[in-house]
């Protein structure tokens, strides 16, 4: 892992007069107070060059906190940039994203700003339709300093595919004090607590956010879920634990746990559930009655049994609990097979098929076609509606 805390004592001053300087137009202004509103020449502009509604050009219009200059001189470079950007792959589409999250490329000059960027990106082995992901998803990306940001993050992600996920992901301001936290996150994880490198990799892909915190308030949350979760470091559930502190309230993850009291689930219940099983309490209050609705009211089953079979929770209601149940179903009342609910619904959809399915074609004609029919049902009773 390479080291990044002492280099940045100059690159730090420059990064951040380099990327905070246009935000400086929000500071003199009433969080309040709108903007003038743009003569008929841009919003014409934006209509029939890049085919946006008038209520999209409205809100384009909102994200602009300065006042509106002159026409004549943006829409040459507005065009510049168009031209610039279709040279390199994107088509109306990804412009019209880019364009929309962050208008103020239209301004960006090319020579200066565009080129040297893709340059950059190219010279990381970034290929066209690895900018064209990245930009049209982050285009604010083209206004930051990246030349020191972009090796060390590929050292870290490991190659380009990732880092390209990586910038797809996060809109957040990527800067040598937030690579500091990164490397330090990573290092408590992986030397202090044991986490292999590559399922830090594989969460920070599909959760940068969380690992791009606070050194010291990441430090706390990864302490918590030992003492307040009571995950181990060694399980499989401590990451998804500390997922959990990071996106969750206390009061939002009590307020769940007693949706489970609510259905008679005792205190140790909970606490074996969150143990096992801490993505079950990232589901709605809503979602969780649902699921413990149909399981235990419609199946019969037991906090005690959930708690310690927590995979049940964490399955689609609609995708995948209720329509193998019917199948369950009418398989038993053709006195065709008896089969264990809970070893049916964990099971792989291939080998669902395989075992529950296929076998049963001639002696129950019809079964597959029920099973997929059932798919997106919620409850029992429109399960049976559909038979």
């Amino acid at each position: 892992m390479p080291s990044i805390r002492c280099k940045y004592s100059v690159q730090v001053v420059e990064y951040y007069l380099h990327n905070l300087q246009p935000l400086l137009h929000y500071s003199t202004k009433s969080s309040n107070q709108i903007p003038k509103s743009p003569n008929q020449s841009y919003i014409n502009y934006l209509v029939d060059h890049l085919g946006f509604s008038n209520q999209q050009v409205h809100s384009i219009f909102t994200k602009l906190p300065y006042e509106y200059g002159n026409f004549s001189k943006f829409s040459i470079n507005a065009n510049a940039v168009i031209h610039f950007l279709k040279q390199h792959g994107f088509d109306d589409t990804h412009i019209r994203k880019a364009v929309y999250s962050y208008p103020k490329i239209l301004s960006a000059n090319v020579d200066q700003t565009l080129k040297p960027k893709f340059q950059l990106f190219q010279d990381h082995g970034f290929s066209e339709s690895d900018l064209v992901s990245v930009i049209s998803s982050s285009p604010l990306i083209v206004s930051r300093h990246m030349d020191p940001i972009i090796p060390h993050l590929k050292a870290i992600l490991g190659n380009t595919d990732n880092l390209t996920t990586f910038f797809r992901k996060t809109h957040l301001l990527i800067g040598p004090s937030t690579l500091a936290n990164l490397n330090s996150n990573i290092a408590l994880l992986n030397k202090e607590y044991g986490v292999d490198i590559k399922d830090i990799r594989n969460d920070l892909l599909r959760f940068p956010g969380i690992y791009l915190k606070n050194t010291e308030s990441f430090q706390n949350i990864v302490v918590r879920v030992e003492k307040e979760l009571g995950i181990p470091r060694k399980s499989g559930m401590f990451r998804y634990g500390i997922r959990l502190l990071c996106t969750s309230s206390k009061k939002v993850i009590e307020s769940k746990c007693q949706v489970l009291k609510s259905f008679g689930w005792t205190e140790y219940d909970v606490s074996e559930l969150m143990r096992r099983s801490p993505p079950t309490f990232l589901l709605s209050e809503e979602n969780i009655r649902k699921k413990l609705g149909f399981l235990m009211t419609e199946l019969g089953y037991k906090p005690d049994f959930l708690a310690t079979h927590a995979p049940l929770l964490s399955l689609s209601l609609e995708e995948r609990l209720t329509p193998r149940h019917r199948v369950l179903l009418v398989l038993k009342e053709k006195g065709l097979l008896d089969y264990n609910f809970h070893t049916a619904a964990v099971k792989t959809e291939k080998e669902f098929l395989k075992i529950l399915i296929e076998p049963f074609k001639e002696d129950a004609p019809g079964l597959l076609e029920l099973y997929q029919s059932n798919k997106g049902c919620s409850n029992i009773d429109t399960i049976s509606r559909r038979c």
